[in-house]
């Protein structure tokens, strides 16, 4: 029997990973595909990342026999340098060129020294799982579909894909291989479904070079084109636009030029000699002669384009007659970052293009409607199910693949922890595990949960009250009127009547010689007391501290 072990990637887009579990064919065998990270939702107060729940694999490192990564987005392997010290296990890992070399790089920054093999060029076989990379297009080259040939079957791990019969470095998907294992018989297949909501098919990345060569044009000053830091295509797009204009190339931004040294590296990225300027030479140069390639798309506090937006880098300035190109979309929940730096470069006097207003300056990577009918019956699979797309996304998938003649009992819709099996009869979900959702704040990992994240909330919306309690240390009693000092909750000077009934009523259940038994329980009682009271005098839920102050 072979299990699939969603510990992310279902119903939420990123942290994409999963477990592949060989049974009863010896002793147990598990594959890991990916190792991604997420992003905080808005109310995640303080939240930098989320890394997946790898709680279940504890007691199961024995039986790990590798991890292939598929390509080369955060989203699949951003979370590496967090997961893997958890796991703390030597196996191997596997992927193409350039994914090897996004995740190497990135390991080497927290100082990880675990190595990633390149796929060889034959079959890759780990314990009794054998695995074929498939060559499919994505917005980052390098991407890999995976066979994943079992005792038990063919399996197909279908993530991010389109299929782009034009690409940038024209290599195509292999649709041969795909085709070929569809008539082998493929038992299920996981395929990426964030843009099944689009009919047709997506645009070639090809478009977008046309695109920016027209932005370019024009421009009197220096061009400032932003797009994510890992789409190699269209950074080598924008520097054959800026070569026909005559411009030179400056790259800035730490993501930027890191992933462009790798890209550069491994001859994924071609530039003539003598076209890429240091950024240290800007101030030397004339606007009309240079192109700026920058981090920041998404609008990230810090980032490379804010800091140029809030006139705050110290190497770039924007002015009348600019112009900044966003050759990327807002994912969702970046909105408003992403309109506000647009703003805050428009007040500064350069004209922008974004997707908003010219809707080719950006292509999905995404496969649409009739891509996945086509995937769908390359590989004619016996069970299908849907990933790496919201619960939205699958839904519509399932109708999609009704359509084409599936039953319901063939789609299976999941969510992370949802254990999927699969023998002659077909797949049903077999366990349930419990996942928590794993936040990485600063140097912590994991030691800011649901009730931190409350405490936040209440600050950020309604302040802080903190009752001090003047308190023997012997004996543990009471010798004095608690205090209140309130923080983001009420101007003081102009609520000391509030203040002071609040001081009443820690006072009614704190009394002057009252001993403390138990002060956690009582803290707890009074903490519920002063918050009842509080809500009805005001309507608002601050966070409360009763603490005592010993003498």
């Amino acid at each position: 029997m072979l299990r699939i072990v969603p510990l992310g990637g279902m119903g939420k887009v990123t942290k994409n990973i999963f477990v592949y579990e060989l049974l009863g064919h010896g002793p147990d065998q598990r594959l890991i595909v990916d190792c991604g990270m997420g992003f905080p939702e808005e109310e995640m107060l303080g939240a930098d990342l989320l890394v997946p729940d790898v709680s279940y694999l504890m007691d199961k490192l024995d039986t790990i026999v590798g991890m292939i990564l598929t390509h080369g987005h955060d989203d699949h392997i951003g979370a590496l340098p967090y997961i893997l010290p958890q796991l703390n296990k030597d196996f191997p890992i596997f992927a193409s060129p350039l994914t090897a070399g996004f995740a190497q790089e990135n390991l080497e920054e927290f100082g990880i020294k675990t190595k990633i093999n390149l796929f060889p060029k034959e079959l890759l076989q780990l314990g009794n799982f054998t695995i074929d990379p498939i060559t499919v297009t994505h917005s980052v080259p390098d991407t890999k579909h995976l066979a994943i040939i079992t005792p038990d079957g063919i399996y197909y791990h279908g993530s991010d894909f389109k299929f782009d019969w034009t690409p940038v470095d024209h290599i195509r998907p292999d649709v041969v291989k795909i085709a070929e294992y569809g008539r082998k018989g493929i038992k299920a297949i996981l395929l990426d479904c964030l843009r099944v909501e689009k009919e047709g098919y997506s645009w070639s990345e090809t478009k977008v070079g046309e695109s920016l060569i027209r932005e370019i044009r024009e421009v009197t000053g220096k061009v400032v084109i932003t797009t994510m830091s890992s789409n190699i295509h269209r950074i080598q797009q924008a520097i054959d636009a800026a070569v026909l204009h005559h411009r030179k190339v400056v790259f800035i931004g730490r993501s930027v030029e890191e992933n462009c040294k790798v890209a550069q590296g491994l001859g994924l990225l071609k530039i003539p000699e003598n076209v890429v300027v240091n950024k240290k030479r800007i101030k030397n140069m004339e606007d009309k002669q240079l192109c700026l390639i920058v981090a920041g798309s998404q609008g990230q506090i810090g980032s490379t384009l804010t800091r140029i937006a809030n006139n705050e880098h110290s190497m770039v300035s924007v002015k009348e007659g600019d112009h900044i190109v966003f050759s990327a979309d807002p994912i969702p929940g970046n909105e408003g970052n992403v309109y506000k730096t647009i703003d805050s470069l428009s007040k500064l006097g350069a004209t922008v293009s974004y997707s908003d207003i010219q809707d080719d300056l950006h292509v999905s990577g995404h496969a649409s409607a009739d891509e996945l009918r086509l995937m769908l019956t390359l590989s004619n699979p016996k069970s299908i199910v849907p990933i790496g797309g919201t619960y939205r996304h699958m839904v519509h998938f399932k109708n999609l693949a009704s359509g084409m003649g599936w039953s319901n009992d063939q789609i299976h819709i999941l969510d992370d922890g949802q254990i999927i099996a699969f023998d002659q009869r077909g797949g049903w979900v077999d366990n349930v595990i419990k996942l928590k959702t794993v936040i990485v704040d600063g140097l912590g990992v994991g030691d800011v949960g649901p009730v931190v994240l409350q405490d936040r909330q209440k600050m950020a919306h309604s302040g802080m009250i903190i009752v001090a309690v003047p308190a023997k240390k012997e004996g543990n009693e009471v010798i004095g009127r608690p205090e209140v000092i309130t923080r983001g909750f009420v101007f003081a000077r102009k609520s000391q009547e509030l203040i002071e009934s609040i001081a009443d009523e820690a006072a009614k259940w704190l009394p002057v010689g009252m001993k403390v038994n138990d002060w956690k329980a009582t803290r707890d009682e009074v903490n519920e007391k002063i918050s009842h009271f509080v809500f009805e005098q005001t309507q608002r839920e601050p966070l409360i501290l009763v603490t005592l102050v010993w003498s």
